[in-house]
């Protein structure tokens, strides 16, 4: 049976909202007037979800008990007040409610609530404790996998530079190999850690200057290969809302791709730049690359599918997997057009003040 704290200070009003909950057969713990109070009897009884307002007698609020109890105890807290003022709802944002109802409110409202808070506190439980299996599968893999491989590398490059001369040419060549392999499988593994640090990473929503992030990338490529001929140009003015350590790991990674599969074209071109959709800022990263199939646009963003060989492009097909996960967490949008041949265009939106 599901159990129900209340904390409301007029008792007419507690033992109405009591009643209600009995009748959906709910076990109300206690009805209670002070959100002190409330912080003390959570600990103690641990319920199911707390019902509070958030005026209530005593030296604390309801938001200020509700962000207690919630930082403590994790255990969710639907406000039940009479006041629906814009001060007040924001206010209330912050402590992190499962639920928000206006008093007077229906019965039947009061029961919605209760379930949808208590299905999001199950769903946030199970989030949490697959968040912890993450964190030990890759540990596991930064240090369990990553040992044999150092192994691997260590003793093929002994064998390398002190026996080469007893072996013959191909023997040397399958040593080559091997530490390639290891070498490749090692930054598969920092890649797909990285993905994983992407996707629970906390974010901090700042104004960011793309063209210059821009800038600073392509002047970096630029100067890593001196002798490669790569025309761009970036729109001035560019500026975002988003994450500023998340969103430079995604333009590196789109910018990266443009600079890497022009590296055959002649008279390579990359162009950053915006285009507006309605109220919408769509920015984009052109190149005249390599391109691939339109048909196939669908699958670049799905890890370790990879639309050229390894030996034409190095890569592991992590990279745009990466920018998907990096660009949805700030409730944005990416997609890909392209021709084969022809170069590629990716699209992107970051919505301003958003992101979990």
């Amino acid at each position: 049976m599901t159990q129900v704290l209340v904390v409301e200070d007029e008792a007419i009003v507690a033992e109405s909202i009591a009643s209600k909950l009995r009748r959906y057969g709910y076990e109300v713990i206690d009805t209670l007037p002070t959100g002190e109070e409330a912080i003390e009897i959570a600990g103690k009884t641990r319920p199911d979800v707390i019902l509070m307002d958030i005026h209530l007698a005593g030296k604390i609020d309801g938001i200020q008990a509700a962000d207690r109890i919630s930082g403590q105890y994790h255990i969710p807290v639907i406000f039940l007040t009479a006041y629906a003022d814009e001060q007040t709802i924001a206010r209330a944002k912050e402590a992190g409610p499962f639920g928000y109802l206006v008093k007077p409110f229906r019965e039947r409202d009061l029961y919605v609530t209760i379930e949808m808070a208590r299905e999001r506190s199950r769903l946030e439980a199970e989030l949490e404790a697959a968040n912890r299996e993450l964190d030990s599968f890759s540990y596991s893999v930064s240090h369990d996998l990553r040992a044999p491989l150092i192994a691997i590398d260590g003793f093929s490059n002994i064998l390398q530079e002190g026996y080469a001369g007893y072996l013959p040419p191909d023997g040397v060549e399958c040593l080559t190999r091997i530490r390639e392999a290891a070498n490749q499988m090692d930054h598969l593994i920092e890649d797909f850690l990285r993905l994983s640090r992407v996707t629970r990473a906390p974010i901090a929503i700042e104004k960011l200057d793309l063209s210059q992030i821009a800038c600073e990338i392509l002047t970096q490529l630029a100067t890593s290969e001196p002798d490669r001929k790569v025309h761009w140009k970036i729109e001035d003015g560019l500026t975002f809302h988003g994450d500023p350590g998340l969103c430079e790991i995604a333009l590196k990674n789109l910018i990266g791709n443009a600079w890497k599969y022009t590296k055959r074209t002649d008279a390579a071109h990359i162009q950053v730049g915006s285009i507006m959709q309605g109220q919408t800022e769509i920015f984009f990263v052109r190149d005249n690359g390599a391109g691939f199939p339109s048909e196939k646009a669908n699958l670049i963003f799905i890890p370790l599918q990879r639309l050229h060989s390894h030996k034409e492009f190095p890569g592991n097909g992590i990279g745009l997997a990466t920018v998907q996960r990096i660009v949805n967490r700030h409730g944005g949008r990416i997609w890909a057009e392209s021709e084969e041949g022809e170069g590629a265009t990716f699209f992107f939106t970051f919505p301003e003040g958003t992101g979990q």
